[in-house]
């Protein structure tokens, strides 16, 4: 992929289409709910980058606290994992989580059903969840589902983005690490990568022979990434540095390194390519393979980053036998690469891009409700 590819236009000026104009005149104020899963931290990441860039009031629920600088409401909901064994989990496999008995489910649900009844939302955003999509469908409100890379053709993913007004893929049109069974054509919004800090300045020095650590929190144990990092240490290859600390912290140390070794999360990949840094990146063991996905996806483009290991297959952890000459010769590779190229992949407005895709789907569905 070139970096000129990601040529998807500017967003709608001041984010609203004549529809959605028409829909702010008739003085109906509007309300977008937000649905944030909690299982690691980019969802999350992405909801605050997107709900800024969203006019609208948005209302955030999710399982974790409110990101930093989040301005609307937030409804921190009970966990649906209550259950002890869960049964039927799946409703003989229709769903994902829908566990039989679960008192946490049966409240989450109706605190949002409740909050719809009272609200009437224009559209309700979904990163991710197939059953709360189904819910805010079934009472009447369109949904805007988020994608999430890898093969998602299961009975469940094909429903959620089979109901979807709008499906909002965060990554650049010219790779495709989705996989579905769904017909979504021009449904499908591929935006670019969203990133939660703003695309690096230039001129901001690089620390010779820095390499920078940026972990995720999605995995369970040691991950591939802390086992490089050890083996970096006791090698002595390099002084690697954790990317801890603050948002602002963690952007700086991204942006001054000469490279980054990281997993394969859209976050992760997102904040990367914003620092304009070259990066080492090892696909984690997820859920429907999304990193694996997502490394294919960079490692078949022209983005700045080597995929590690090289010819493991790209599906399990990294041995914990790793080549340490490999390892080193990838690092080398990753440091000659040109940071710039990322701009292919984040290029600063996706989230108003995304947020224009949002503000349409709204808009289409105030507009016909106050005109019955």
């Amino acid at each position: 992929m070139s970096a000129r590819g990601l040529r998807l236009g500017p967003p709608p000026a001041g984010g609203a289409d004549p529809q959605e104009r028409s829909a702010r005149r008739s003085g109906h104020p509007r309300v977008i709910g937000y649905y944030v899963h909690h299982h690691g931290a980019g969802h999350l990441h992405r909801a605050a980058a997107l709900a800024a860039a969203v006019d609208d009031e948005v209302a955030g629920f999710s399982s974790l606290d409110a990101p930093a600088g989040w301005t609307g409401p937030w409804t921190v909901l009970p966990l649906d994992t209550d259950a002890s064994p869960p049964e039927d989990a799946s409703a003989n496999g229709r769903l994902h989580w829908v566990p039989l008995g679960s008192v946490g489910l049966a409240d989450r649900m109706a605190t949002i059903a409740q909050w719809i009844a009272r609200e009437r939302p224009s559209c309700f955003v979904i990163d991710v969840s197939v059953e709360v999509a189904l819910l805010c469908r079934l009472l009447g409100v369109p949904v805007v589902v988020v994608a999430q890379p890898g093969a998602r053709t299961d009975p469940a993913h094909t429903l959620v983005y089979d109901i979807a007004a709008a499906v909002i893929a965060p990554w650049p049109p010219s790779v495709s690490p989705l996989r579905t069974a769904a017909e979504l054509g021009e449904r499908l919004h591929t935006v670019g990568a969203i990133s939660r800090t703003p695309v690096r300045p230039p001129g901001i020095p690089r620390r010779d022979g820095s390499i920078v650590i940026l972990q995720g929190r999605g995995g369970r144990g040691p991950s591939s990434v802390d086992r490089v990092s050890a083996k970096l240490r006791e090698a002595g290859i390099g002084d690697p540095v954790p990317a801890t600390g603050s948002e602002r912290e963690i952007a700086d140390l991204l942006r001054s390194a000469q490279v980054v070794i990281a997993h394969c999360g859209q976050n992760a990949i997102a904040e990367i390519a914003a620092a304009r840094t070259p990066a080492v990146l090892i696909a984690e063991d997820r859920p429907h393979g999304e990193q694996s996905a997502m490394a294919r996806a960079i490692d078949a483009s022209d983005m700045p980053a080597t995929v590690f290991p090289v010819d493991a297959g790209l599906d399990h952890d990294v041995d914990l036998g790793l080549d340490l000459d490999d390892l080193a010769r990838t690092i080398e590779r990753a440091r000659g690469l040109d940071g710039d190229l990322w701009s292919g992949w984040v290029d600063g407005e996706a989230a108003a891009r995304a947020a224009a895709v949002i503000q349409r789907v709204a808009a289409s569905s105030a507009s016909g409700r106050h005109g019955r």
